[in-house]
């Protein structure tokens, strides 16, 4: 292979990984790496190319494209077409190489309202199951598979790729694993991974340009929570049997406040919890309940401590007895 389009390659791949975000590690290897002049020519080059093709207007491409497609007279044609279709060339052939990393080889969307969404199947025969209410972005790229789940739970079993690694996003939570089984949720202003097996890595995105902090890497029965503002809110082991109970209609809670609970309870339900008081609301509760059943936990709760509660079809009301 030539140099020169050896070196691009490598440009290329810089690139693309830096888009992605870099870790420590890695910008100290792209910074030894830019120091030949060679390549840092490359680098800009390249990266200015990106830019500027990503700018270009898009009638304009297809007027190139046109000419360079219509074979009638092709040869009698001005030295401007000619010029035109050397540029049109480079253009295409650079495009090819752009594409193959920025644009997608696969899309899809899910959003489960009221009913659970099961063994969806991949293109590589990974498989996600979606809980109530919740929704997933599935994009696939030559170089990497990427899910954002904007809200909700999912378990995701991923096919081992070592050459295509799986991202989920979860708020500014990032998970990365190449093949495992594992469950993310996000509710409002948390998210959590619980493995399952394998082992996944969890970093903390901490601005719009994608740079990322790990926090740390998850083995089976390990469990992390993060708010979207980077503070660990958990991290430790976690009873496989409790992960992803959801699956089968049930709920477990391990010394988890009312009011915690309550906003768990309202994805399966209509109703909503409220309380007199916070004192209330602070009360904890640990047992399994069923998503299917909202009264058996509003009786448990009210046997456990000197409570009432009183319900409408929108609104639960709990007070002191």
């Amino acid at each position: 292979m030539n140099l020169e389009n050896e070196i691009d390659k490598i440009a290329n791949s810089w690139l693309q990984r830096e888009k992605e975000g870099l870790n420590n590690k890695e910008q100290e290897e792209l910074f030894l790496w830019l120091k030949n002049k060679t390549h840092e020519k490359s680098y800009l080059e390249n990266k200015k190319f990106i830019a500027e093709f990503m700018d270009l207007d898009e009638d304009f491409i297809k007027e190139i494209k046109n000419e360079v497609l219509e074979k009638e007279n092709i040869f009698t044609r001005s030295k401007y077409i000619a010029a035109s279709i050397t540029v049109a060339c480079i253009l295409f052939f650079s495009a090819y190489e752009v594409n193959k990393y920025y644009s997608p080889t696969y899309e899809q969307e899910y959003f489960s309202s009221n009913e659970k969404i099961l063994n969806i199947s991949l293109p590589d025969k990974s498989i996600i199951d979606l809980d109530i209410k919740s929704q997933i972005k599935i994009t696939y790229y030559q170089n990497k598979r990427t899910v954002i789940l904007q809200e909700g739970k999912a378990i995701f079993q991923v096919s081992k790729n070592p050459n295509k690694p799986f991202y989920v996003e979860s708020g500014n939570t990032l998970v990365e694993v190449i093949g495992t089984k594992f469950e993310v949720l996000h509710l409002k202003n948390k998210s959590e991974v619980n493995v399952i097996e394998g082992l996944v890595k969890v970093a903390y995105v901490y601005n719009k340009k994608g740079d990322k902090k790990t926090l740390a890497q998850l083995r089976r029965s390990q469990t992390l929570s993060i708010n979207n503002d980077g503070q660990v809110l958990n991290y430790g082991n976690i009873d496989i049997k409790k992960i992803a109970s959801w699956k089968n209609d049930i709920i477990v809670f391990d010394k988890m406040t009312l009011a915690d609970a309550s906003l768990i309870f309202e994805r399966y339900s209509k109703q909503k919890m409220n309380f007199d008081s916070y004192e209330l609301s602070q009360l904890k509760i640990s047992g399994k309940f069923s998503t299917l059943h909202y009264d058996s936990f509003l009786e448990a709760i009210s046997l456990i401590y000197p409570i009432k509660y009183t319900k409408n079809a929108a609104l639960i009301k709990i007070s002191k007895k």
